[in-house]
Order: structure tokens, then C-alpha cells, then sequence
């Protein structure tokens, strides 16, 4: 089952409600959310969090460039954590977003992506392996263990895809979802950034540039590619046996506390 839930200026709004795990148990709808960045929530996007699903947390995995003049709004009753999860530093990256993400060069930030691996077949596997990664994927799961389960945890980076997809990503796993299910839930940013995406390949396209070029701009902004999660999984299954073991022996979280996750999110039929 997919639930997505409507926000007038969020994208990729979405949760994990509904899904069904191997031994017959489904995620609890309504607490653990997915979207791309709130700084443009409207009032009744707040509301809507605030008094629907009664959200308590926002886990930002962005990086300061990208918070700047786009920071989340204050929400009553919500804690607010920032867990960068990228390693960049190239020089040329700082200065390119130094502004902030609105007033960057498009056609330069995404050769400087290019470059710096951004758009890599491995990116997957250099996010969840560098120094930022696991510390901040860690903190997310000891932030989950400690939650209050009837308050909405909600999660997201820029657009809701890439770094916010693989936090998903290991979540369904550790509840137990199937990894076709794992797929098909990362793969559904591309329908709900599709305006977005064509947009994109739009703008590129006027400034004279040809399809491929447009292609790798919507992957840079609002699209998700299947390899990059295949490959991702190919390596943690590879490296650590399986999702779960990476969280355990990379993320050094316990399984007293996997189980901790699982009792709070999962619920029986």
C-alpha cells in the first residue's frame, strides 16, 4: 500500500504507513514521513503537520549551504535536528552555494556535480560509507529508538530523494519490507517530482542545452535513478551481509534498539 499526503509547497510528500513486512505486519500509518525541504511550507502545510499527524520531529539531512535563506520553519510542538550526511567539501562546491541553492549557476552547479561524484553510479555507497554518513544515519535510528511513537517523525534533505530515499531505504529494510517494495517506494520521486523534473529538463533545454545534459540537471534537482539504490544495496549486502547489518556494525546501533523501532512502527494486519 502507498500513502502519499497532499502539502500545498512541499514536494515529495509521502510516508511509510501501510507497508507490509515479511511476517505479516504493516507500518503504522501517519508517523514516519518523507518529504523534500519544508522552508516553503505554507500555513496550512504547518497546520496540516502540526495538528494531522501530530508531528514532534524534523530530521534535516542538509548541508548549511543548502539551508541558507531556505531554512524550516519553527513548528510548535516539533524538535528540529540537522544531520548533514555528505562528506563535499570541494572548494569549488563551497563557493558555488555559498548563496545559497536560488542563486547558484544551474548549468555550473551541475558540471561541478559531475565532477565531484554527485552523479556517480556509486554515490549511494560514498554517502553511506563516508564520515558524515554513518554519523548521521546513525543519528537518525538513535533519534527513531527515542521517539515518542504517537508524534509524526518526518525526514527529508533538498528534494525528498537521494538522501532522504536511503534513510528510507534502510528503514523499510529493517522493518523487513522486500527490497522490490524498497524500490518502488524510492522510485515514486520521479512520479511525484514529474512537473518538477520536466521543468527542468525544460530550462536546461532553452539554455541550449541537449537531452543528456537536461537528463543529468533532473538528476542533479528532482529525479532518482534506479542503479544508484540497486548498487547501493548490491554493496551493503556484499560488505555487511544485508541492510540490517549495516546498521548494526556500521551504524554501531543495537539490536536492542532495532527491536525497540521495530515494536513502536509495526503493528499486526
Amino acid at each position: 500500500m502507498i500513502q502519499s499526503f497532499f502539502l500545498n509547497n512541499v514536494e515529495n510528500a509521502r510516508e511509510l504507513g501501510g507497508y507490509i513486512t515479511a511476517d505479516g505486519k504493516s507500518i503504522r500509518h501517519g508517523v514516519l514521513l518523507r518529504t523534500a525541504k519544508l522552508a516553503d511550507a505554507s500555513d496550512e502545510d504547518i497546520s496540516k503537520l502540526r495538528n494531522e499527524f501530530n508531528l514532534g520531529y524534523v530530521i534535516d539531512f542538509r548541508m548549511d549551504q543548502e539551508k541558507y535563506n531556505a531554512n524550516d520553519p519553527v513548528i510548535d510542538g516539533a524538535e528540529y535536528y540537522c544531520l548533514n550526511v555528505l562528506d563535499y567539501s570541494s572548494e569549488d562546491m563551497d563557493e558555488l552555494v555559498e548563496g545559497g541553492l536560488e542563486s547558484l549557476d544551474l548549468i555550473e552547479f551541475v558540471k561541478i556535480s559531475e565532477q565531484s561524484g554527485m552523479l556517480s553510479d556509486t554515490m549511494y555507497i560514498d554517502f553511506l560509507e563516508g564520515v558524515n554518513g554513518k554519523k548521521g544515519y546513525s543519528g537518525f535510528f538513535r533519534l527513531l529508538t527515542d521517539a515518542d511513537p504517537d508524534k509524526a517523525f518526518l525526514w527529508h534533505c533538498t528534494s525528498g530523494k537521494d538522501r532522504t530515499g536511503l534513510a528510507a531505504m534502510m528503514l523499510l529494510s529493517l522493518f523487513g519490507v522486500d527490497e522490490d517494495t524498497m524500490m518502488k517506494d524510492y522510485l515514486l520521486t520521479n512520479k511525484y517530482n514529474d512537473k518538477s523534473i520536466q521543468a527542468v529538463k525544460k530550462l536546461i533545454k532553452n539554455k541550449g542545452y541537449d537531452d543528456a545534459f537536461s537528463d543529468k540537471a533532473a538528476l542533479v534537482f528532482k529525479a532518482v535513478r534506479k542503479e544508484w539504490m540497486i548498487n547501493a544495496l548490491k554493496h551493503l549486502n556484499k560488505e555487511y551481509g544485508s541492510v540490517t547489518g549495516y546498521i548494526r556494525n556500521a551504524l554501531m546501533i543495537p539490536q536492542a534498539d532495532i527491536d525497540k523501532i521495530k515494536e513502536k512502527y509495526l503493528t499486526n494486519g
